[in-house]
């Protein structure tokens, strides 16, 4: 046991540290378990006080190390105000590390340590917090521990359960060394997990693909323009951005051309010549990211445009950013809005049920930026080939490790939907990424070019796309049920 109060701080924020670094771009994988290890370990000898305040300290550590990206957008393109966009990442910060607290009000020493129900227990409280914070107030589904995962044999498990359920397995994982270091029937916890978690993977490898793919391919061109977000809504540089496009398009290009979030910095009914005109030059099918006016209702999206002979389908984002595309209870927080003066910050959410877009026979699942961080939002047809396309703009971002937890965020998309993804963002990092996670051909961030590539186009349900969280959700709250009857009987 360790009791020296500034070691176990210093114990907490590095391991803090050492949970970022198991995410893109370090992908220190092991590292997460050896972070969660340390957390519990630590918080399981101390008293309820402690623990809420060691947890809030290693919850703080993380998104310190690990979210601290968004004071580059709000520095650089709100005003670089420093001193606002330091107090705005570290209220932020402040704020999403309370998450950590219930796991410190839940686990500590008046836990039975030597319990074999321990380990279920702790990953039961964890996932659930992770659920909570990816849904809360809009959510924040980032830095999820199962995310960490991908591109190792838990990749069998997201198809199946989803990405909560990599995180459950990765906390037990991390939590029987806790219990196992304290119980005397050590040995016998460590052979039934051992034994339980070895049986579940050679199940989950043995069940059968439940997608089949499309015999022809789809050729499609991803194209990435790499332009500066200070340049990209200067009016004055418009016809420059135009003439960056036209550039990278003059060069052997497929017959589909997906073109990153916002293209071009334009209502896209007050400038649809320059679209028309790059249809009739090049003579393609295409899709890109607009604002789009609906005139009828007054209101601006954030818009997918596919134009697939010279007919126009469209796409509303639903999933918004806040303080970036919309604020929220503005009553309240219009201020910030008014201090950030974001460009184009007064989007409307798209209507939920839109209508399907498709390309040739294919289904396109589009989404936008951030949405693909939340499964709920796809919705793929069992008996229809398709794939998903998402466009984004991580120029607010900056040189941030954030376009990279982007993308390993929509290699966890394609394994939960084993559907490929088509990635356009503006400065990167663009990609095709197979149904199994796998990353086929990508641009580096901060670069310019194209991916000429052939996507194959699946069809199926896995069963995470059919039954979505409730299993894991069913799961955790039996686990937790079950031992709240434990302890009301036993104390």
């Amino acid at each position: 046991m360790i009791k020296n109060t500034f070691i176990r701080y210093i114990l907490l924020i590095t391991s803090g540290f050492i949970y970022t670094a198991s995410f893109s771009p370090l992908d220190f994988k092991i590292g997460i378990f050896i972070s969660i290890f340390i957390y519990f370990y630590l918080i399981s000898n101390s008293s309820r006080k402690s623990s809420i305040l060691e947890s809030y300290v290693y919850g703080l550590a993380i998104f310190t190390s690990g979210v601290s990206w968004i004071f580059n957008s709000i520095y650089y393109y709100g005003g670089e105000y420093f001193l606002f966009s330091i107090m705005m990442t570290a209220m932020f910060i402040i704020f999403i590390s309370i998450f950590f607290i219930p796991i410190g009000i839940f686990i500590n020493k008046q836990n039975n340590l030597a319990s074999i129900h321990y380990p279920l227990v702790a990953a039961s409280i964890w996932v659930l917090m992770e659920i909570i914070r990816s849904n809360l107030f809009g959510g924040f589904p980032w830095l999820l521990a199962g995310t960490s995962q991908v591109g190792t044999p838990f990749d069998s498990l997201y198809p199946l359960m989803g990405v909560y359920s990599v995180s459950f397995i990765i906390v037990i994982l991390s939590t029987i060394m806790v219990t196992t270091y304290y119980s005397p029937t050590r040995f016998r916890i460590f052979k039934i997990y051992t034994l339980f978690i070895s049986l579940l993977f050679v199940l989950i490898n043995i069940v059968p693909s439940q997608s089949t793919d499309f015999k022809e391919p789809i050729k499609v061109s991803v194209i990435q323009p790499n332009i500066h977000l200070g340049l990209k809504y200067n009016q004055l540089q418009l016809d420059n951005i135009k003439n960056k496009y036209i550039d990278i398009l003059d060069n052997e290009i497929n017959d589909f051309v997906i073109m990153p979030e916002t293209a071009i910095p334009k209502i896209y009914q007050s400038d649809k010549k320059f679209y028309n005109d790059l249809i009739d030059k090049f003579g393609f099918d295409f899709v890109t990211g607009i604002f789009n006016y609906d005139h009828s209702q007054d209101k601006i999206y954030n818009s997918m445009l596919m134009i697939e002979n010279k007919k126009e389908f469209f796409y509303n984002k639903r999933h918004l950013v806040p303080f970036g595309e919309y604020t929220p209870l503005e009553n309240i927080f219009g201020y910030i809005a008014d201090i950030l003066n974001i460009p184009m910050s007064n989007i409307e959410h798209g209507e939920f049920e839109q209508n399907s877009m498709h390309y040739k026979d294919t289904i396109i699942y589009p989404l936008i930026c951030y949405e693909i961080a939340y499964p709920s939002l796809i919705r793929p047809k069992e008996d229809k080939y398709g794939l998903i396309i998402t466009i984004s703009n991580d120029a607010w971002f900056g040189n941030t490790f954030a376009p990279h937890q982007h993308l390993q965020i929509a290699r966890v998309r394609a394994l939960e939907s084993s559907l490929p993804i088509i990635r356009a963002a503006n400065t990167g990092i663009s990609a095709i990424l197979d149904k199994r996670g796998r990353i086929v051909d990508k641009i580096e961030l901060n670069h310019s070019g194209y991916i000429n590539a052939e996507v194959f186009p699946s069809k199926g349900l896995t069963p995470y796309m059919y039954f979505g969280d409730y299993p894991i959700l069913m799961l955790i709250f039996s686990i937790m049920l079950f031992n709240w009857k434990s302890y009301k009987k036993y104390g």
